[in-house]
């Protein structure tokens, strides 16, 4: 794991301000939702519980100004249409002499009711209906009381006439919002619950999200860490042999003419190793910047025509062929030259670093092939050898930086395990692919994908 290291406690202190600011606000986005939810549902519930209230004593005042007609007496009509009503100072009547179907909300303790004359003296009251409820508010706005036991009512009152239009009294209707509150308790007690356990698993989600947002980050600065340590390294060793060769040559008193140039040799050879590195590095540095902006334009780009920049490669190495004694071929099969967009120094140096790398792990007496095709809308590049082929471990490092898979080998041939990183980047920075298949003993294959350039 990425994270495991001991000495990176700043990416576990990044990872956990991460998931700190993360589950902060995401924890508040969902608070403020839930607090939302919860007052849409208020909201909802109060409007309908409103309307209904609004309607019931509605429906009660239209019924009784139809069967009312001497103001402060209710009369027997009353009692046919309101059989629940008991009077003040009388005895109600029981449930069981009240036929079923004759029954309503009145009775089933939601609705309650309370009849007053114009002097606000209570007259009558339907069954079950709560003692202890704050008297009458001559207002027909809907207005909210509280009893002694805490039990909220929402109540309405309406001044009741005659069938002659005489005022006659005062109606007044509540409602229980006892089932009301007890569902919002409800509702708030699973928001409540529900929010720590939401938290929880958002902490989790968090920690996991950022662990895998950081991966890329500790890879790069593994990898920065590790470029830095090689380039230091491989800088460290031709530095070295300068500042060694130039001490011992200046502890002679009598340095010959041979001495001297044997000397001025090994500082240029070194020298140029030097120069090479610093090359290569540069190189690196300026292909992984065009990577990592949001637009390439930094790459010059023009129309390369890969049959010609083949040939001209084969003319060049010819003599490292020649020198290292083995044979160098190349095999185009399009009958049309293909055109690539993109930058020409870049793409020579590419084939150069493969057809090289192909030279330098071939035996004397092998062959190096370079072959051109075309697959729909890509340019193949194979560059094939019968070298001496890479193990199946060592395949996925292989376009490491500083990685070589035949060290002695490399050292002697002057290489700085930078060719294949070099040739992977540009591949890269030109939108393209590059793999390798290789078998020990018999050689290697590397495919390089390019996309076309058909014109504009």
């Amino acid at each position: 794991m990425l994270f495991k290291n001991k000495n990176l406690k700043l990416f576990r202190q990044t990872r956990l301000q991460l998931a700190g600011w993360y589950i902060g606000g995401i924890s508040l986005i969902l608070a403020i939702i839930g607090f939302g939810v919860y007052e849409a549902i208020i909201h909802a519930h109060r409007i309908t519980v409103e309307k209904e209230l609004k309607t019931v004593a509605g429906t009660l005042h239209d019924n009784f100004e139809i069967i009312l007609d001497t103001p402060g007496k209710l009369n027997d009509d009353v009692y046919q249409f309101f059989p629940n009503l008991c009077l003040v100072n009388a005895s109600c009547p029981s449930l069981d002499n009240i036929s079923i179907h004759r029954l309503g909300t009145l009775d089933k303790g939601e609705y309650h009711l309370k009849i007053f004359n114009l002097s606000h003296n209570l007259i009558a009251f339907s069954l079950n209906y709560p003692e202890d409820l704050l008297p009458l508010r001559q207002s027909k706005e809907q207005v909210i009381l509280k009893d002694d036991q805490g039990i909220r009512y929402l109540q309405q009152s309406h001044l009741l006439h005659t069938n002659t239009g005489e005022n006659w009294g005062y109606l007044q209707v509540s409602r229980s919002l006892d089932d009301f509150d007890n569902y919002l308790k409800r509702v708030a007690l699973i928001l409540l619950l529900g929010l720590p356990l939401a938290i929880i698993l958002i902490g989790i989600s968090a920690w996991i999200l950022t662990g895998i947002a950081m991966k890329p980050i500790a890879k790069s600065y593994y990898q920065i860490q590790q470029f830095t340590g090689d380039a230091a390294h491989e800088l460290r060793t031709p530095l070295a042999a300068i500042l060694a060769t130039i001490e011992s040559t200046l502890m002679m008193s009598n340095l010959t003419e041979i001495e001297s140039k044997n000397t001025l040799e090994t500082v240029a050879r070194q020298t140029k190793r030097l120069s090479s590195l610093v090359s290569d590095l540069l190189m690196l540095s300026r292909l992984d910047w065009q990577l990592n902006i949001t637009t390439n334009n930094t790459l010059k780009k023009e129309i390369i025509c890969l049959n010609d920049l083949i040939e001209d490669l084969l003319e060049e190495i010819a003599y490292l062929a020649v020198s290292s004694k083995v044979s160098l071929t190349s095999q185009i099969n399009t009958k049309f030259s293909l055109q690539i967009l993109g930058n020409a120094e870049q793409i020579y140096r590419l084939l150069f670093n493969l057809m090289v790398n192909g030279i330098q792990y071939t035996p004397i007496s092998g062959q190096v092939k370079i072959i051109l095709e075309q697959n729909h809308k890509y340019a193949i590049i194979q560059i094939q050898d019968t070298g001496i082929g890479i193990d199946n471990q060592e395949l996925p490092y292989i376009f490491e930086r500083f990685y070589r898979i035949d060290k002695t080998r490399s050292r002697e041939k002057g290489g700085l395990g930078l060719g294949l990183s070099i040739a992977k980047a540009i591949v890269t920075a030109h939108y393209g692919t590059i793999e390798v298949q290789s078998t020990v003993g018999k050689g290697s294959l590397f495919i390089v994908n390019l996309p076309l350039y058909y014109g504009s």
